[in-house]
């Protein structure tokens, strides 16, 4: 299930949607699938142990990148960063009793977006033939290796009748290693490598139970929940060979706290309490379900109460479903950097949105279904960064500054420190969801769905809007001066400082498109069968691209002159998300060959993943070493071409070739595999 509107009052901790995410109950008997194609492999096989006891397994492997090093390497496209990814999923259960059942579950996964050693060894060879071996590579100096893995352990309870419990343990663990690494493109220095470790630790705790009041009309749901959230990162393997860039790098380290915590280390550690009840009515057709929510989120010390509602009316006779719903959700801060005591602001409060949807869900038959939904979903309290807010009574106590500043920090015990974020922003997102369904059933040949959605979300970070000018004077005015008391209510600032002035700054911002504001969002599934033995299948997707701000210009950055390096700082638009990168559109055609065997079937199949080579532009990346540039330009004298800054990258789902003349055409992914079921 998703729930993007009004969800069920168990579901919290978040403010925008939940993906609830069932796993099957029973095992009827054992089998085993196996699918293997030029991608990735997978394999699935579940085991009826006994009558009272199953377990199901699953594993994947993605290997795109050994794929195409393999049969076509000059086909990777120049910023191709392909996920080398596995996963697997185990579900074991047991049931000793007919009111008894104990579940344990097991997921992980690994995401490694990283160029390999192999499409290094094949990039070097290219330039030692060209005599280029000194030079350093221009690919993007980034990569991120992410690993997820979630135990879990339930107890049921049900006696069949009119009582179900459950306790629930789970533990998630997050670990993302980040590595940067920053070559001189003339000389392959190395100016800057970094490496830095972010982990994540949740507990979590969960009881739910179900009582039936009133057989098939009353129930009553109740449970609480427990939340243990440690997060912890570390900067790792700091690299220079330039003594300048040092006393450069050394310099942030005492200035910015922020770029302090990212390189020394920071962690925080949370609680987070819930208690929640839900009543559901069922008269007829109709049902409505009432819910409350209590939330307690112990880094702010806040106690916060929600109420939900849920309704529905459905016309058994003409198979058309009304439906309805509103609901309060909150959740605490979600980045460390947002609420860490060190670079942060450890006084931020959760986050607040009012989701509420209504619409018509029709039956044609039991082979068709139309559905029709609008919402509106308003927040409140967002987590925004703002470079106003301050605390001037905030303890000198960093160790790095006790070291190298000993006398400061005794002389000034307490400082004036910005905090960096804010619980200013607001906005909302609304729009209209269409959905239609042609089920797959017995003699159907056709099956597949619609859905469209139409919607617009914005955002007002409620922050003070000063020209450059404005700001200059600002620092002029302030800087000799000690500010002394700060209040911000609604956006606006009212400063005092230690001479006896007082400032205002007015929240003069406006409500702008969102981050990932998207217009139009349309997909297409269908698949027909023809004959006993043949499928074919596609899935059209377009999207509206998210909005951005523009880089217009370019600034040389002259802290770093003395290093004899030329770096160069983007300047971007003074109008935020004013532009969008191109809509994104991607056809997948696939085809069917099916083989039924007493024993089980065989599917082989051929699929043509993104057919007419679409490149479909997610972001962009800026070359601090070279200024703004708006198109490529090529030396009539040598023949070398300087690309664009930025440059675009682009969803690396093709395949590129260079034709006769010199011309580079795309084309699609060809994946060939074969199933095995058993």
């Amino acid at each position: 299930n998703v729930y993007s509107g009004a969800f069920p009052v168990q579901f919290g901790f978040a403010t925008g949607g939940i993906i609830d995410i069932k796993t099957p109950d029973t095992v009827a008997k054992t089998s085993s699938v196996i699918n293997l194609n030029t991608f990735l492999s997978d394999v699935y096989h579940q085991n009826k142990i006994s009558e009272n006891l199953y377990a199901i397994v699953s594993a994947r492997k993605s290997y795109p990148n050994v794929t195409l090093l393999k049969l076509y390497p000059d086909g990777i496209p120049q910023d191709a960063k392909y996920a080398d990814y596995e996963d697997y999923q185990a579900k074991f259960n047991w049931k000793p009793g007919t009111n008894h059942t104990f579940n344990v579950l097991l997921f992980g996964a690994r995401d490694k977006q990283k160029y390999t050693k192999a499409q290094d060894d094949f990039e070097n060879s290219k330039k030692e033939f060209f005599g280029l071996q000194g030079a350093a590579s221009g690919r993007p100096p980034v990569g991120l290796d992410r690993l997820f893995r979630t135990s879990g352990f339930r107890y049921t309870y049900n006696n069949k009748s009119w009582l179900e419990t459950s306790i629930s343990i789970s533990n998630n663990y997050f670990k993302e290693f980040f590595e940067v690494d920053f070559k001189n493109p003339l000389t392959a220095e190395q100016i800057f490598e970094l490496q830095n470790v972010t982990t994540q630790n949740i507990n979590f705790l969960e009881n739910n139970t179900r009582i039936n009041l009133i057989e098939r009309h009353l129930t009553f749901r109740f449970g609480g929940q427990f939340r243990d959230k440690t997060i912890q990162l570390q900067g790792e393997d700091i690299k220079s060979s330039n003594s300048t860039f040092l006393d450069f790098f050394n310099s942030l380290l005492d200035s910015n706290r922020q770029f302090r915590a990212l390189i020394e280390g920071d962690s925080i550690h949370t609680r987070e309490i819930a208690a929640f009840a839900e009543m559901e009515f069922k008269i007829g057709g109709f049902s409505i379900l009432p819910g409350y929510r209590h939330d307690y989120y112990d880094k702010a010390h806040e106690k916060k109460d929600s109420f939900r509602g849920r309704a529905e009316y459905e016309i058994l006779k003409t198979a058309t479903k009304f439906l309805a719903g509103t609901g309060e959700h909150y959740n605490a801060p979600l980045q460390i950097e947002q609420f860490s005591s060190r670079s942060g602001n450890p006084n931020l409060k959760m986050e607040h949105s009012i989701h509420s949807s209504g619409g018509i869900e029709q039956r044609i038959t039991s082979d068709y279904l139309i559905k029709v939904e609008g919402f509106h979903n308003q927040y409140s309290n967002l987590v925004t960064p703002d470079s106003y807010v301050q605390d001037p009574y905030q303890p000198n106590n960093e160790k790095r500054d006790i070291i190298n500043h000993p006398d400061d920090v005794q002389e000034n015990p307490l400082i004036v420190r910005n905090m960096n974020y804010s619980n200013s922003r607001d906005g909302y997102s609304r729009g209209v969801e269409l959905f239609l369904k042609a089920n797959q059933g017995p003699g159907r040949r056709f099956f597949g769905w619609i859905s469209y959605t139409n919607s617009v979300s914005k955002r007002n970070n409620h922050q003070p809007q000063l020209t450059d000018d404005e700001e200059n004077q600002r620092t002029r005015d302030n800087r000799d001066h000690r500010l002394q008391y700060q209040i911000h209510e609604g956006g606006n600032y009212l400063n005092y400082y230690d001479d006896g002035k007082w400032e205002l700054l007015v929240d003069n911002d406006k409500l702008l498109l969102y981050d990932y504001d998207r217009t139009h969002i349309l997909n297409v599934v269908f698949a027909w069968k023809f004959g006993q033995s043949w499928q074919i299948g596609s899935k059209y997707t377009y999207l509206t691209n998210v909005p951005i701000t523009p880089i217009v210009d370019s600034s040389k950055a002259s802290g770093l002159a003395s290093t004899g390096i030329n770096l160069y700082n983007p300047t971007y638009s003074e109008y935020y998300n004013s532009g969008r990168w191109p809509d994104f559109h991607q056809l997948d055609i696939r085809i069917d060959r099916f083989m039924n065997y007493q024993w089980g079937y065989v599917n082989t199949y051929i699929e043509l993943i993104n057919f007419f080579g679409n490149r479909n532009q997610i972001s962009q990346t800026y070359n601090n070493f070279g200024p703004y540039s708006r198109s490529a330009f090529t030396n009539p004298l040598t023949g070398f071409t300087t690309p664009s800054n930025p440059t675009p990258v682009y969803n690396s789902n093709y395949i590129e070739s260079t034709a006769i003349g010199g011309k580079v055409k795309y084309y699609p992914f060809i994946s060939i595999g074969m199933q095995i079921r058993f």
